[in-house]
């Protein structure tokens, strides 16, 4: 299993279904299907909510290892402790990160992200029916 959390922005409702019905059909196709890690925000505007200068650095600090706790990791970064929970918070909510105890971790060895430019009706256009 690939330890890799996909970002889509520009992605939708129909975009999740047709990659899910995908998976149930190589399933029932007999084939191996290895779980997807998808992170979907629909549009800029919504991925700007949760990502920010300060979080992608933050999420830079932990690509090097895991924070022994979140206040170790506001030391790092050279930033308060409340923004820094606020921030952990937000990531962990869209599965970016992962606490155990007191300790803050990346939630995937990885990330890829893919932005889809084109208008939601022509995604649509390309969702296979059921």
């Amino acid at each position: 299993m690939s330890d890799e959390v996909t970002v889509v922005i520009g992605g939708s409702v129909e975009d999740m279904r047709a990659r899910f019905l995908s998976a149930v059909r190589r399933v029932e196709a007999g084939e191996a299907v290895e779980p997807e890690r998808v992170v979907t925000f629909e549009n800029w505007a919504t991925f700007l909510k949760t990502f920010s200068a300060d979080r992608i650095a933050l999420l830079e600090a932990l690509a090097v290892g895991p924070a022994d706790s979140i206040d170790a990791l506001a030391g790092s970064l050279g930033r308060t402790y409340r923004r820094v929970h606020d921030d952990v918070a937000a990531l962990e909510k869209a599965g970016l990160l992962k606490r155990t105890g007191t300790r803050v971790m990346l939630a995937a060895e990885g990330a890829c992200a893919h932005l889809d430019l084109r208008p939601s009706r022509a995604r649509r256009q390309e969702v296979p029916s059921s």
